[in-house]
């Protein structure tokens, strides 16, 4: 009965999902041929291979575990396939296979749709864009009796915030995403543009740069997680926020009308990228120039040739005012739907995968860019997050003007997907406010659910 009604609530999350569309934490998708390494997916898929096969003839074989992400960068796929093997090679009782799944499909339909079929993995990873859904529906294993005073006090004193319920960890932190804005250095200085710093001379540097060849500038105009996620910094630096400090919606603000204005203003000019066909947090979009400027993160400074591409705090709404930059990132959780002998079992892999500092250290550093709100990791990485200009900007000027991403429940990310949609293409700013205001409240007077940011 219990997990009918776990099935019930995760496909209304789903058909919710489905509605938004893509999500927005920083990452490219861009998979190898077989979506990872095709002996790892294949035991994924079929939950183990030939030799554990035979291992179960002999009764011996070990709990099989699967872990699903959104990993699919090269760098990546190699820094979970060598771990997980070091892991399946240094104990018998437990064997981990992955699948890494676009990040498009695994928020949208893949992970919502295991959990309804009774499908799911042992052990997933969600972001603030998604992670309430899974806490509404009850799904996660408590974490407490892993995380050990000492690696609780390494953390960041928000940083278990995102991932608790009245008390309780169910999900420990892996990396931390920021956004800023990238630019074709020789684009720009060919044009005598320098990189904008506030709103006007964001739009003004859009149109001189804009050619029949390439675009003047580039951001999310497709709804979803990934629109949402770049449009909060917008709001948040003229000092605004779409919540009040009472949790309630705050959406028809001045400052939140303000943001929906630019991005029309910006869409409504003709200078941008309307599709360019992928998600625009693919740096590709700049480095295989069809922009001259792009909203994008900091999984993408080893990615964009300094040389080639600079980047700078997005541009504060006026002269001498603030910037600011969204942190999102991704969580690893366990299912706590698949017995308590998987339960254990994926707890003992992310303890031995996810709570070692050299781990998240490498993983934050090589296999992508990204801080981790563990101070043990941000001291280890120092040379890395210093080890370019780009890298530099991130860690010096961005970073401290972060605040984390927004955790909605499907139905209220819903709510500002589409007021931000309505802005763009189908209503004056003011009037998709209202309508997001109106149905806000509607939907948290009817819920309870109240959110910060």
């Amino acid at each position: 009965m219990m997990k009918k009604r776990i099935a019930s609530c995760i496909m209304g999350i789903m058909l919710l999902s489905m509605s938004i569309g893509i999500l927005g934490c920083g990452k490219e998708n861009k998979v190898p041929e077989e979506g990872n390494d095709s002996s790892v997916a294949a035991e994924a898929e079929e939950g183990n291979d030939s030799n554990v096969a035979a291992e179960a003839e002999e009764g011996s074989a070990p709990v099989e575990l699967v872990y699903w992400n959104q990993w699919t960068q090269e760098d990546e796929i190699a820094f979970l396939e060598k771990y997980i093997e070091e892991y399946n090679n240094s104990q018998d009782k437990y064997h981990v296979s992955f699948l890494a799944i676009p990040f498009e499909e695994y928020t949208t339909t893949k992970l919502a749709t295991a959990f309804a079929t009774n499908e799911a993995p042992d052990i997933f990873e969600c972001s603030p864009a998604i992670i309430n859904q899974y806490l509404d529906a009850g799904v996660c294993e408590p974490l407490d009796d892993i995380i050990t005073d000492d690696i609780k006090q390494d953390y960041t004193e928000a940083a278990f915030d995102r991932v608790s319920r009245d008390g309780v960890i169910y999900g420990i932190p892996l990396d931390g995403d920021l956004v800023g804005l990238y630019y074709n250095k020789e684009i720009l200085e060919q044009n005598g543009v320098t990189p904008p710093t506030t709103w006007d001379e964001l739009k003004t540097a859009a149109a001189k740069l804009n050619t029949d060849d390439y675009a003047g500038f580039t951001f999310e105009v497709d709804k979803g997680d990934w629109q949402c996620f770049t449009f909060y910094p917008f709001v948040w630096m003229q000092g605004g926020s779409l919540f009040t400090e009472e949790g309630l919606a705050n959406l028809n603000s001045e400052e939140v009308v303000n943001a929906l204005q630019l991005w029309r203003d910006l869409l409504d000019s003709g200078n941008c990228n309307e599709t360019p066909g992928r998600s625009v947090s693919d740096i590709s979009i700049l480095t295989n120039g069809e922009t001259a400027m792009q909203i994008n993160g900091s999984w993408s400074v080893f990615r964009a040739d300094p040389e080639k591409y600079g980047v700078v705090p997005l541009p504060a709404a006026t002269a001498n005012g603030n910037t600011a930059s969204v942190a999102g990132g991704w969580n690893v959780m366990v299912n706590n739907q698949n017995g308590e002998e998987k339960i254990a079992g994926a707890k003992d892999f992310i303890s031995w995968m996810w709570l070692n500092k050299d781990h998240v250290t490498e993983f934050n550093t090589k296999a992508k860019f990204s801080y981790c709100m563990r101070e043990s990791v941000i001291e280890a990485g120092k040379d890395v997050y210093q080890s370019n200009e780009n890298a530099i900007v991130f860690s010096e000027e961005v970073l401290q003007t972060a605040k984390p991403e927004i955790a909605l429940s499907g139905e209220a990310k819903e709510i500002v997907a589409t007021m931000i949609q309505d802005a763009l293409y189908n209503t004056s700013a003011q009037e998709a406010a209202d309508n997001a205001q109106e149905s806000m409240l509607q939907y948290q007077k009817e819920s309870g659910a109240k959110f910060s940011g």
